[in-house]
């Protein structure tokens, strides 16, 4: 009974803290919104950007075009060959007529009619091999081992999109991890200050405290307590901001990123969470540092 006494004690006097050095608490809170906002933007753009880049690599395959009359046997012996190759998956013959339909089906996809031109010189595509990979970085090896083989005359391959999206969030990553440290360096350090002046503007309370037996932890938990009050509320904050936009988000990221990504009651939770989280520990840490600082064993 008498922990919680403690508890709602300590609760109580972080919460008038809070307001007695309002100006500087809601600097602190304005500063954990900004860095929790910006983290958010950062993980919606980056699981968007990732779940891009997992649909790339289930659609990086290799694509050899075979040589003119090629025979049955040498197509055949060719597939044994690429089949046996590092990272191939499977390998599917395509023939002329079977391209030509395909593209037939993808212009009456988009409401077009494909028009062959002259009916007494007809197009006739090309016979290839379409080889799925188990593992996207394989395609740069399939392509150099098949570019030089008599029976193939092209290789195709999407290795350049994949490694250039790979680069693109690499780079996003890493811009976005250092501006969301600066920024938090920026949070903690508002949170050290506003605890520091908290204890200064307390210290003849702090040192009466003192004189009639308060222990230490009873003199600095609502001093850590009135931090952990700036992150939550600061998380809290940014969790409703999010919430608020979450619809617009949506759509914008199917656009962006051509596929649903993270678009969940699911994902927004994690966000959710992962707020309040970081909130909650760059809060605590803050008044943590500052208060083992400013109110250490003796003083």
């Amino acid at each position: 009974m008498s922990f919680l006494r403690f508890i709602g004690f300590s609760v109580v006097r972080a919460w008038q803290g809070f307001w007695r050095n309002a100006m500087m608490s809601l600097a602190a809170t304005a500063t954990v919104v900004l860095m929790l906002v910006l983290l958010a933007g950062l993980f919606i753009v980056i699981a968007g950007l990732n779940a891009g880049l997992e649909f790339i690599e289930s659609k990086v395959a290799v694509t050899a075009r075979l040589v003119d009359n090629l025979s049955d046997v040498r197509r055949e012996r060719l597939i044994d060959e690429v089949e046996a190759l590092p990272g191939v998956a499977s390998v599917a013959y395509v023939s002329p007529a079977r391209a030509m339909e395909r593209l037939e089906d993808s212009y009456r996809e988009i409401g077009r009619e494909l028009d062959l031109g002259d009916p007494d010189s007809p197009i006739t595509l090309f016979a290839s091999l379409e080889i799925s990979l188990t593992d996207p970085d394989a395609s740069g090896d399939v392509g150099r081992a098949l570019a030089g083989h008599d029976d193939v005359e092209r290789v195709l391959t999407k290795q350049a999109e994949y490694d250039t999206l790979l680069g693109v969030i690499n780079v996003i990553r890493t811009v976005g991890l250092v501006g969301i440290g600066l920024v938090g360096l920026t949070v903690l350090f508002m949170i050290i200050n506003t605890i520091r002046i908290a204890v200064y503007s307390r210290a003849n309370e702090i040192e009466i405290m003192r004189l009639v037996g308060a222990s230490d932890s009873f003199i600095r938990w609502p001093f850590i307590l009135e931090g952990v009050l700036c992150g939550i509320i600061g998380a809290l904050i940014a969790i409703v901001l999010v919430a608020a936009i979450w619809d617009p988000i949506q759509p914008a990221m199917v656009t962006v990123f051509q596929m649903p990504t993270a678009v969940s009651t699911q994902f927004l939770t994690t966000l959710s969470l992962l707020l309040f989280a970081v909130g909650l520990g760059i809060g605590a840490i803050g008044s943590w540092i500052s208060v083992r600082s400013y109110l250490g064993a003796g003083r």
